[in-house]
């Protein structure tokens, strides 16, 4: 498998996680879209540091990614019921496999942050959770 394949299997592996959630209506990965129905949730690839692993000629990678979370267009009733139980929702799905089917070594969360979202000139509520996944792949 070439490092793009391998590359790609994190975030589809993600997304086939996400979609396990009924609470989650859309979710993107990646492209563009049109905001169909809410919660929706975005998979954004973000940067991949890449080094020398310490053997052989494996390469150490830290890829890491936010899955932007879109609840609602009004400001919630209840911050913790509306937005954070759907996006601590999705931080207990990817976690509940720390090797995402074996496509990386571990994923961490490294931020939760629920807050406003202004996409596509319009304000949502909703929130972002980030993640750093390492994967070793050999040329």
């Amino acid at each position: 498998m070439g490092y793009y394949e391998s590359y790609k299997a994190v975030f589809d592996r993600v997304e086939t996680v996400i979609s396990g959630l009924t609470n989650i209506s859309q979710i993107v990965t990646g492209g563009r879209f049109r905001v169909q129905s809410l919660p929706l949730a975005i998979i954004n690839p973000r940067e991949t540091r890449i080094g020398q692993a310490e053997i052989g000629t494996m390469l150490q990678n830290e890829i890491e990614f936010d899955v932007i979370l879109i609840v609602r267009e009004t400001e919630p009733d209840d911050w913790f019921t509306d937005v954070l139980d759907p996006l601590g929702d999705i931080v207990d799905a990817i976690l509940a496999d720390r090797t995402l089917n074996g496509t990386v070594k571990d994923v961490i969360p490294t931020l939760f942050s629920p807050g406003e979202i202004t996409f596509q000139n319009r304000l949502y509520y909703g929130g972002l959770a980030r993640f750093s996944a390492l994967m070793f792949y050999t040329p």
